[in-house]
């Protein structure tokens, strides 16, 4: 941290911010001509709150994407991380110059490649349960944070961090929500690439009158006060009346964070965020609600914002394939079973389902008393033999999960996963031919009758449903994931369809599974992520769900 130095420095400071005043008026420029970014023209930012320093970094190790998450999920209004260059020019998360305190390595962060950085275990010095924990990546960092959360950047460095940093914020569309902790030198180099990037004055950094006059002359987004139990809300009021939003570093106890927030401070810095989020809560500040957009880039395709309104802990059983969701019960399937909930997600039972020739269940639906799966031959020991390769339905009675008639369709389908009855034709995904055939019941038969093909961008399809006339499907592992809504053509044919919209849905616990629309609720889902399923709202949907 950098305290008030000495008067020598004074020259060099008002030389710096009338350049910095020269950029800002750029910056003003520029945002008439430049339209801001999708999100910002929406996106409601928090205006109080906690800034989880590090990330939840009292419970969990620092500058990792657990302590994020765990951020995330408490509500956090704000996230601090630190931002460091490798010896090869990679961003990665460290807030020391060495990585010997937080990892089971040693040297200077400088020294070491990013491939020998991401080799560290950045978390067994915070507790056996985060064995095996990496640094992580800028990008990876990124990717994981709601549009609604303030990402404060703390930079480890100097020009050439600023300005690839600056990039990697532009790149990732979050100029809405992030803004550079750092002094003189790197936010003139930020503002070189990008005059719209917000900057936290940390030149000089206290807790004075001084300060205050500074950030307020260079026009800075944000101040950090730092030192002393108190804040002067003269100051503080100085600094509102000209929109400067005001953080603190650091505190960690409810006294002084209740008088913070009285004194006018915005966003305290702290390291216990569980019991800080609760002294906001008193002060009558409302958690964040975590809200996402697609950042996908395709003609004619929307992406309508997910807020995640509920996470919950599957305290037996998991949600590992996928869910089906019915006014009485909730059903889940991981790669041996069903599991049965109620509809507070209380456990009932669990079957393993035992079918010939088979032995993994993929994502599952619900209709009309029937649970329907895909089961297919998966690796066995960590070995596939595509000789035993099969693909079986299984329409399940979901009384007793007992299996009541299966029908193999490895004649059409390799690698099945989702399964969906929509009353009239079965919609079954395929791993390996990257589309969702459809079939139609001749009696006791089903007979194939086309396959809708999408963007093999997508990859393969993890969850399906169909729902007023729209097919929904979720996907992961390619260049285009999140939950996509197409029109369904009159007739299928080989021709690629095209989503007409997307909403993101996090990673929170693992990668994207199995989802179901909430019966009675139309705009909201459930979906499936291992050991929890998260609860979204989703904008824009269309169509309506029908309850069983």
């Amino acid at each position: 941290m950098l305290f008030v130095r000495r008067a020598a420095n004074v020259c060099r400071q008002q030389v710096w911010i009338v350049s910095l005043l020269a950029g800002y008026v750029a910056a003003t420029s520029f945002a008439d001509q430049e339209a801001p970014p999708v999100e910002a023209l929406s996106q409601r930012m928090p205006v109080r709150g906690i800034c989880a320093h590090r990330g939840a970094s009292d419970t969990h190790p620092e500058n990792t994407i657990t302590a994020f998450r765990e951020a995330i999920r408490l509500g956090a209004q704000m996230i601090e991380f630190d931002v460091a260059l490798t010896r090869d020019g990679q961003l990665v998360l460290l807030h020391d110059a060495t990585v010997d305190r937080t990892t089971d390595g040693a040297g200077p962060v400088s020294a070491l490649t990013l491939a020998e950085l991401q080799k560290l275990d950045a978390g067994s010095w915070k507790s056996d349960r985060f064995k095996g924990e990496p640094i992580p990546t800028l990008d990876r960092a990124l990717a994981i944070m709601p549009d609604n959360i303030w990402l404060n950047v703390h930079l480890k460095g100097e020009v050439e961090l600023a300005e690839k940093v600056t990039r990697k914020i532009v790149a990732q569309r979050r100029l809405h929500q992030a803004f550079l902790a750092c002094g003189a030198a790197a936010a003139q180099a930020a503002k070189r690439v990008e005059p719209r990037i917000k900057i936290c004055n940390m030149e000089r950094q206290g807790n004075s009158l001084q300060y205050v006059n500074e950030t307020i002359e260079m026009k800075a987004d944000f101040i950090q006060l730092i030192g002393g139990d108190s804040v002067d809300p003269a100051h503080t009021r100085q600094l509102r009346a000209r929109r400067i939003r005001i953080n603190f570093c650091c505190a960690n106890e409810a006294d002084k964070v209740a008088a913070l927030f009285a004194a006018g401070v915005e966003f305290p810095l702290v390291d216990r965020v569980a019991a800080m989020l609760k002294v906001a809560d008193r002060s009558g500040i409302s958690r964040l609600r975590p809200e996402y957009h697609s950042r996908l880039e395709q003609k004619g395709l929307s992406r309508p914002r997910s807020t995640l309104i509920g996470e919950t802990k599957l305290i037996k059983g998991a949600a590992q394939q996928g869910l089906a969701l019915t006014p009485r019960n909730y059903f889940t399937s991981t790669s041996r079973s069903i599991i049965r909930y109620d509809t507070g997600w209380r456990f009932l039972e669990e079957k393993q389902i035992r079918v010939a020739g088979v032995n993994h269940v993929g994502a599952i639906d619900y209709h009309e008393g029937f649970v329907w799966a895909g089961l297919l031959h998966g690796p066995v020991n960590g070995k596939h033999d595509p000789r035993l390769d099969r693909s079986v339905i299984a329409k399940i009675r979901a009384t007793d999960l007992a299996v009541v008639k299966t029908w193999d369709i490895s004649q059409d389908v390799t690698w099945i996963d989702p399964v969906c009855f929509d009353g009239r034709h079965l919609w079954v995904g395929d791993l390996s031919d990257l589309g969702i055939h459809r079939y139609r019941f001749e009696g006791d038969q089903i007979v194939r009758d086309g396959v809708f093909r999408y963007p093999g961008g997508m990859h393969f399809s993890q969850g399906v449903r169909i729902v007023g006339g729209k097919l929904y499907s979720i996907h992961t592992f390619g260049d285009r994931d999140g939950l996509f809504e197409f029109d369904l053509p009159d007739e299928l044919t080989e021709a690629v369809q095209h989503p007409v919209r997307v909403w993101a849905i996090a990673e929170n616990r693992m990668h994207l599974e199995g989802f179901d629309f909430v019966p009675g609720k139309p705009n909201q889902i459930w979906h499936a992520q291992g050991s929890q399923v998260d609860h979204y709202e989703l904008t824009e949907i269309g169509g309506a769900v029908e309850a069983d």
